[in-house]
């Protein structure tokens, strides 16, 4: 009886024991992370609605008064496609199963993907005129979707835990300020609801952003690709959580005061130390190539008889990431990743004397472009009135202390972005593609103008990118607008024959492609900083090309642009395709910036050039006897450009000679 008993009992508990664990491994219906509330789907159009449920589970989904069912599949998916219908909402979704999911204040408008590295990434709080822009972005019928980093083996299926947001001041700072102008433009110049999404990882190569299959059916990128076969990411969190946790330890020293190092006291002799001119990001020297770490730097500069002690401040430029700064062996200031901060500290009249002085700067780069960077201008030590120059050569020395890629979190991805082709876009673009949009901007290449061989193979790489999310979106008409590089360095005293110019090149040649267009912003970089902070432009004249090619506005979106070339000895003529719009030369005797001539030896000169027309324009030079070649704002950056149309609208460069 007492066994009977315990019997019972025992059958019981086995009962509600698998009754709880039915319960608890039953899996309600599911969203990805891009399906939440305040989303916009892709009007005119199928877009998909898909998650995840236990097997077999009946799933509907009901959007605008019509419902669709279908069944999960053997591993737990189901996917239905739902016709979105013309603009408009605010509406509900409804999705139920075991479950019932609602979404609501869902807009019917157009989906626009924002993706490239840093200069699409850049936020809206730190461009110019933020605070006032901020303050007036109440755009309800504007949203936001921002996708966080993700380098990734295979293929994702989810974004990390994000959701749609209204476009408000208090959503839109730290938004894309490129994605935010360009959403901003089309909605108010069409009424049609905008939904953005960021997909973006500053100082990214366009390799990471193509998909397998696509990287696979190229030589180049599949050589390098096969080394992801190999790659263990679980041992590679292994040595990430221990670089991170012995990093830790070693900051904490670092961040005391009494901290020392042998490398800051004044007498250490530096000799065997490379020797560098700055600023310049260190990935620039031939021995810095991809290191990212710890650098130490040291420089002597001498202070002149009635140099003000006592008003002293050091200038640096920026620091790519963190910075401790020591002179004369005395701590004068540090500054935690910021690599983007101009630093300058002040320096007490006790750590300084007249004639030598000692300066040692401990630079930490946890990913990308590492050390000084900016103008040159920027490296001072000042007392207000006398300026001793800190620019030029520095002592440069590795330190063997390893860094994490993100040193406040250990989540960041175990991958760097740029290891291998396919990364980025496993982790970032392909959680996407079930979700039906408009379109794609793109502002990237920085990071692939290193070099002249990396910017010639770049028009190709473009065109697979391009032809690549067309495939995997399954819309071959998806629209495609980038952004061309920028001017950004130093202004050549001579014609140059530098790298972003082909790159640009690159860029245009795509330009010409079906869907394809480019906004050109050579005008509006800044020479000390590959971050220009003028945003709204950007986003202006990439919001152009969509308003003419996609919504049938009546605008001129780009400037004038190069149509054929007439040699004539010590001069040509150069036709422009103008658009409509004519010319507009901002200089009141006429004259045109930019422009440099080579005969054949292929040595170029500068040239001078006016206006000869409605739409041509003529080069001349006093040097040359016969013009062979005419090039337009060939450099990285250069200088002041002053050929427009009435649109505003910059002439964009180009060469006529393929040397």
């Amino acid at each position: 009886m007492i066994f009977s008993k315990i019997n019972l009992q025992l059958r019981l508990c086995l009962l509600v024991s698998a009754l709880f664990f039915t319960f608890l491994t039953s899996a309600d219906v599911s969203l990805p992370h891009l399906l939440s509330s305040n989303m916009v789907l892709q009007r005119n159009a199928e877009t998909a609605i898909w998650g995840w449920a236990d097997k077999g589970e009946k799933v509907t989904v009901t959007f605008r008064g019509k419902s669709f069912s279908t069944e999960t599949s053997s591993e737990g998916k189901w996917m239905v496609k739902v016709p979105v219908g013309k603009a408009g909402g605010p509406f509900e979704l409804i999705i139920k199963g075991s479950n019932k999911i609602v979404l609501d204040n869902i807009l019917a408008g157009d989906v626009w993907v924002c993706s490239g590295q840093s200069n699409m990434e850049w936020p809206l709080s730190q461009t110019d005129g933020a605070s006032q822009e901020i303050q007036r972005a109440q755009y309800p019928a504007i949203r936001l979707f921002h996708v966080e980093k993700n380098a990734a083996v295979e293929p994702a299926y989810d974004t990390a835990p994000a959701q749609w947001q209204i476009c408000s001041p208090q959503t839109v700072a730290t938004f894309s300020a490129v994605g935010y102008y360009f959403g901003k433009n089309i909605h108010l110049e069409t009424g049609v609801p905008i939904g953005l999404i960021s997909s973006n990882w500053g100082g990214t190569i366009i390799e990471t952003w193509i998909s397998p299959k696509t990287v696979a059916a190229d030589s180049f990128m599949n050589r390098w690709a096969t080394g992801l076969k190999d790659v263990d990411v679980e041992k590679m969190a292994r040595e990430q959580k221990e670089v991170f946790e012995s990093y830790q330890k070693e900051l904490n020293k670092v961040q005391k005061t009494d901290f020392h190092h042998p490398y800051i006291d004044v007498d250490f002799d530096d000799q065997q130390w490379y020797e560098y001119p700055q600023p310049e990001l260190w990935e620039n020297h031939d021995d810095f190539v991809n290191f990212d770490g710890i650098v130490w730097y040291r420089k002597s500069f001498k202070l002149p008889a009635g140099f003000k002690l006592q008003n002293a401040e050091i200038s640096l430029a920026q620091i790519d990431d963190s910075d401790v700064v020591w002179i004369n062996g005395k701590r004068v200031g540090e500054t935690y990743n910021q690599y983007n901060m101009l630093r300058t500290y002040k320096v007490p009249a006790a750590f300084l004397h007249e004639g030598k002085n000692q300066i040692t700067v401990r630079v930490e780069d946890y990913t990308g472009g590492g050390g000084f960077h900016g103008d040159a201008g920027k490296m001072y030590i000042s007392d207000g009135t006398n300026s001793i120059a800190l620019s030029g050569k520095w002592k440069m020395m590795k330190d063997e202390i390893r860094v994490p890629q993100n040193p406040v979190s250990i989540s960041q991805s175990v991958l760097q972005p740029n290891q291998f082709p396919t990364l980025l876009f496993n982790g970032m673009i392909h959680p996407l593609l079930n979700f039906a949009v408009k379109g794609a901007i793109w502002y990237q290449g920085e990071s692939n103008a290193d070099s002249k061989v990396q910017a010639l193979r770049y028009e190709n790489q473009m065109r697979m990118l391009i032809a690549d999310w067309r495939e995997q979106w399954g819309n071959s008409g998806l629209s495609f607008y980038m952004v061309q590089l920028a001017n950004y360095k130093a202004e050549n005293s001579t014609p140059g024959n530098d790298v972003w110019p082909f790159l640009r090149e690159a860029q245009a040649h795509v330009a010409t492609d079906e869907k394809v267009e480019m906004a050109c912003i050579i005008d509006i970089g800044e020479a000390g900083d590959i971050h220009p902070r003028n945003k709204k432009d950007v986003g202006y004249r990439l919001a152009l090309n969509p308003l003419n090619i996609d919504y049938g506005k009546d605008v001129v979106y780009n400037g004038p642009r190069y149509k054929s070339v007439e040699f004539d000895e010590d001069k040509a003529i150069i036709t422009f395709e103008m658009q409509g719009a004519e010319f507009e030369v901002k200089n009141k005797y006429g004259y045109i910036n930019g422009f440099v001539v080579a005969s054949n030896d292929g040595v170029f000169h500068y040239a001078k050039a006016r206006l000869s027309g409605k739409n041509k324009v003529e080069v001349y030079s006093n040097k040359i006897k016969e013009i062979a070649a005419v090039r337009y704002l060939w450099d990285d950056n250069p200088g002041e450009v002053n050929l427009y149309n009435r649109k505003g609208l910059p002439a964009e460069p180009f060469r006529t000679d393929k040397w």
